[in-house]
This record gives structure tokens, C-alpha cells and sequence, in this order.
């Protein structure tokens, strides 16, 4: 999977006359550069509208609550979500999959890649189908979408930094531990943390540790390196990573709440329920919450757009992010707040979701 470009340039939208007045009453504007807000209005009628669904697993409460969003969109856009399918984090069962799915003449195909490379011969099955492809969290490796959506890895990575910083005065010690830097989300998150750390708090000491998203590789990491040298900081590239690490700091005596002598600053990414209770209950610091919520909004309703025709530009959207292009195409970066103890309780929060 490549990595988001920052680069912008002018891109084209189409949008039929009878859809035009419609569609700019959600059309945000900033700088001369405008990005579509998708509606099931114009083009193929909303109960027409049939999307197909591919995730990763469905034992993870982050794709959970995605497909409860995305499943609450689609009713309130009238159109049909076709029953999710669990790829069980298996390339290859995602592959069969998809191409079950696609038999089925969906209008549309919203995916969740186990694996950016695997995943493309169904992308291109799919674009030789003309059925548009929506991709959630991560883009594949080839084959075009028409809308990658996730949030901006890199500026979470930089705002868990920011925050890291300043809770430590920008002195101190971090441990990163890492995600896959083989894949584009760990990378651009570890990408944004450590530039951040560099420019902006060069007082602290960052200790990297690749952990390729492993909680049993972010386990022994935390041990070698909180055994052996003073750690007043951990970053987590995932908040996946929180029980490996409450286990070793609670060997060493380190586990203690914040505010406390010897607490270890705990920052993550995700935003899951377990992040939030241990921020309620004063063990963790914050989080990152990558926005599950809006990933399941946002799909269904680029998907909707897509089925009826419309493309879309690259620019400030109407709903807090920015639309960029990517090899695949275009990406949706949606907003990613910050996690603190003062609106850990906020509902709309998706760890927050029952």
C-alpha cells in the first residue's frame, strides 16, 4: 500500500443538472477547491441501490462498530447493505469473498483489505465489472477506487506526539512501539510520531521497537527495553497493544495511576472501549480515536454517490476532513480526535457505542 500523498492537484466532478442544486447545499468550499458530500439523491434511485461488504474479521469491536454504522447509514440513505462477509483476517478467504459478492451484482463494494497486495485482483475484477469500489482504512496496493476512506494516519501519529510532549515538559524517555511499517497505517502513524518528536520536542528520547501490529512482539518490547532503562513515556500505535503492556508495567512496579511517582505516560491510537475505560478510570493518559463511526458513515455514503455516477474532487469536504489523492485514487481523511480524561465520556465517541 502506498502512502498517502500530501500532494494536491485539480481533479474534475461530475454531477448530473437535475442533481447540481441538490448537491450544493452539501458541497463544502475552502480556498476555491470544493469536495463532494454524498447524498442518494439523482442518478439510480436510492432502493435500487444494493452494497456489497467485505471485512476484515468480525471478532474485532473497531470493524463491529464500523458495520453497525454503516448499516445505520444505509437505512437512513434507503438503501440495501448486503450482509457483511468475515474475511477472518485470511487474504484469501477475503479474495473468495469478494468474488462471491461481486456474482451478486452489487452496485456497489465497500472493503476493509486484510492484505493492500492480496486484495487487488478483486479490485480489478470489480473495476472490470464497473462496480465501484469504496475502501475503508487502508488502500489497496492497485486496481482504482472510487474513495478510499480513513482517517489521516500521520496526523494522528503527530497528535499523540503533541500530546505526548506536552504531558512529559518535552523531557523524558519514549518507547514507540510501532505498528507494521510495512503497511501504510503503521508507517504514516510512526511517520508522524517520530517527525513530531524531532522537530518539536528534540528533549526527549525516542526508543523504537517495530512490533508488526503483534501484541506478543509489543510485549517483549516493553520488557527488554522498561527492564533495562528509564521509560517515562509509551506511544502505542494501537491501543491493541494495552494489555501486553499494563501486564509487563505492573512486573516492574510501574503500573500506577497518573499523576502518581513512577506512572509511565500511556498514549495510544484507536480509541477501543478498553482505552477509554482505563482513561475514565486514571491508568491511561488518551488516545487517538480513529473515527469507526464515521469510516461505516462515510462508505455507504461515497458508495450511494458512486452507484448513481458521481466522482469527486480533491479539496476540504464538508464534514471536517480533506479529500487527497492517492495511487488508487482519492482518499477521504476524516478527523481523528484526541482522547482525554476531560471528554472521555463524549457519546459520540465510538468506543463510547454499546
Amino acid at each position: 500500500m502506498s502512502v498517502i500523498s500530501t500532494i494536491r492537484r485539480k481533479a474534475s466532478f461530475v454531477l448530473s443538472a437535475g442533481a447540481i442544486g441538490l448537491a450544493m447545499g452539501l458541497v463544502g468550499c475552502t480556498g476555491g477547491s470544493t469536495a463532494v458530500a454524498p447524498s442518494a439523491s439523482g442518478g439510480s434511485a436510492a432502493a435500487d441501490i444494493k452494497i456489497g461488504m467485505s471485512v476484515q474479521k468480525l471478532t474485532d469491536p473497531f470493524q463491529l462498530a464500523m458495520i453497525a454504522y454503516a448499516q445505520e447509514t444505509s437505512k437512513a440513505q434507503g438503501v440495501t447493505l448486503m450482509s457483511p462477509t468475515n474475511a477472518d483476517s485470511d487474504p484469501a478467504k477475503q479474495t473468495t469473498d469478494i468474488q462471491t459478492t461481486l456474482t451478486q451484482s452489487p452496485s456497489a463494494i465497500i472493503v476493509g483489505p486484510v492484505d493492500a497486495k492480496a486484495i487487488v485482483p478483486s479490485i480489478t475484477k470489480a473495476n472490470q465489472m464497473n462496480i465501484p469500489v469504496i475502501s475503508i482504512d487502508q488502500a489497496p496496493s492497485g486496481g482504482k477506487v472510487a474513495m478510499v476512506v480513513r482517517a489521516d494516519n500521520v496526523g494522528m501519529g503527530q497528535t499523540g506526539c503533541e500530546e505526548m510532549g506536552r504531558v512529559l515538559n518535552g523531557k523524558g524517555t519514549v518507547l514507540e512501539l510501532q505498528g507494521d511499517l510495512a503497511s501504510s497505517n503503521g508507517l504514516d502513524r510512526s511517520k508522524g510520531f517520530s517527525e513530531c518528536m524531532s522537530q518539536k520536542f528534540p528533549g526527549i528520547k525516542v526508543v523504537q521497537k517495530p512490533t508488526g501490529w503483534a501484541m506478543d512482539k509489543a510485549t517483549d518490547a516493553v520488557q527488554t527495553v522498561a527492564s533495562t532503562q528509564q521509560v517515562d513515556g509509551i506511544f502505542m500505535a494501537s491501543d491493541y497493544f494495552i494489555p501486553g503492556v499494563q501486564k509487563v508495567l505492573t512486573s516492574l512496579g510501574k503500573w500506577v495511576p497518573v499523576g502518581q511517582d513512577k506512572h509511565v505516560t500511556l498514549i495510544g491510537i484507536d480509541g477501543t472501549k478498553a482505552a477509554l475505560t482505563l482513561i475514565s478510570s486514571g491508568e491511561q493518559d488518551a488516545t487517538v480515536s480513529q473515527p469507526a463511526n464515521l469510516y461505516g458513515e462515510w462508505a455507504v455514503k461515497y458508495a450511494v454517490a458512486a452507484a448513481q455516477g458521481k466522482t469527486f474532487s480533491v479539496g476540504k469536504t464538508d464534514h471536517g476532513s480533506e479529500i487527497v489523492e492517492v495511487a488508487t485514487g482519492l482518499a477521504d481523511l476524516l478527523p481523528a480526535p484526541l482522547v482525554t480524561k476531560d471528554n472521555v465520556d463524549d457519546k459520540t465517541l465510538w468506543g463510547n457505542s454499546k
